[in-house]
């Protein structure tokens, strides 16, 4: 595993000592590595090495929430004795997305939980969680990895890539030949990387693996960020042409409305960013072909006052995807639309 030496450190330290709190949030954004750093962790408590275990209970959400009914059988699950060994852990995926009742029908386990049973929530944001269960948790916030853990992630992941693509393939091409089935696998895919195309992926990346996986299996292209550009070309486009009409901007609606809106926010103001540092600073942020372009091309056409409005209206609506709002998305976006074509 690349990155978070010292938190797996501090980690290995405890379980080594026994001294390792009972329940633990890792909090950061989608991709950087919350799922694995907690699994490594899992079976470092449970010492079976790097083999799954039944004792690894993990739990995710029902299309978009994790139900009070699966938490009480999370509740159930930490009261009885572990099937391989003598500890137990139990790991939320998207612990910011447990409904309040199902928060309260945990809080009383993960206060005190049997001996031997561990609980990791993962969340983007530990502040969706009640204060009740935040407060009995170690938290762990999830720093983006630098250029140099970035590098030794890619030169990881391309060759573990092709060789699960490898197995895959044949995996799937004797089983289609043991059939007798008339078929077709799906092509084995190979990726390769550059060093210079490796740097490039890493500048768009922002410090998270699973973003630059993203980028890579894309062929270099980062599509959240492309669309946040192409949403400031028709902004600048609207502009000049000084024509009322925002036809060309709500046209955007309809592919934002399938990403999610935490990404969305995040992309455009990251893009924002990006030209207003090659306009006061004429540095490149992004070494992606298909956005250098862009910066350069709008850091000339949108002024410092424009791209700062830009901003003002994004950090103003963000309040709207925060703790305890409940609100349509599409609502939120045509808003976002509508104001961003105003200013």
């Amino acid at each position: 595993m690349i990155g978070f030496f010292k938190l797996r450190e501090r980690f290995l330290k405890a379980i080594k000592n026994d001294t390792l709190s009972h329940a633990h949030i890792l909090a950061g954004p989608d991709g950087i590595g919350k799922s694995l750093l907690a699994e490594t962790v899992a079976r470092e408590i449970l010492g079976f090495g790097n083999r799954d275990s039944v004792d690894i209970v993990r739990v995710r959400p029902e299309k978009s929430i994790i139900t009070v009914n699966q938490v009480r059988e999370v509740v159930l699950e930490a009261s009885l004795k572990p099937y391989e060994g003598y500890k137990k852990v139990i790991i939320f995926y998207e612990a910011d997305k447990i409904g309040q009742e199902a928060q309260n029908a945990l809080l009383k386990t993960i206060e005190e939980p049997m001996p031997g049973v561990f609980f990791f929530l993962l969340a983007e944001n530990e502040m969706f969680m009640a204060e009740t269960i935040r407060s009995r948790c170690h938290l762990h916030k999830l720093l983006p990895m630098d250029d140099g853990e970035m590098d030794a992630f890619l030169t990881e992941y391309i060759p573990s890539f092709n060789e699960k693509e490898k197995k895959r393939f044949e995996e799937e091409s004797l089983k289609l030949s043991l059939s007798g089935k008339k078929g077709k696998v799906e092509p084995q895919r190979s990726l390769t990387l550059t060093a210079e195309e490796k740097k490039k992926v890493i500048s768009c990346a922002r410090g998270i693996p699973g973003k630059a996986e993203e980028i890579v299996l894309a062929g270099l292209r980062d599509e959240g960020l492309s669309q946040s550009f192409l949403l400031l070309r028709k902004l600048s486009d609207r502009k000049k042409m000084r024509t009322p009409s925002y036809h060309e901007v709500l046209a955007a609606l309809e592919i934002f409305t399938e990403m999610d809106l935490i990404q969305v926010f995040d992309d455009f103001i990251y893009a924002v960013n990006a030209i207003l540092k090659k306009k006061s600073l004429d540095e490149e942020v992004f070494l992606l072909d298909s956005l250098k372009g862009e910066v350069e091309s709008l850091s000339t056409d949108l002024t410092f006052r424009t791209l700062e409005k830009y901003l003002e209206v994004f950090y103003e609506l963000r309040k709207y995807i925060g703790l305890g709002v409940n609100i349509n998305k599409e609502t939120v976006l045509s808003s976002l639309l509508l104001r961003l074509a105003e200013v």
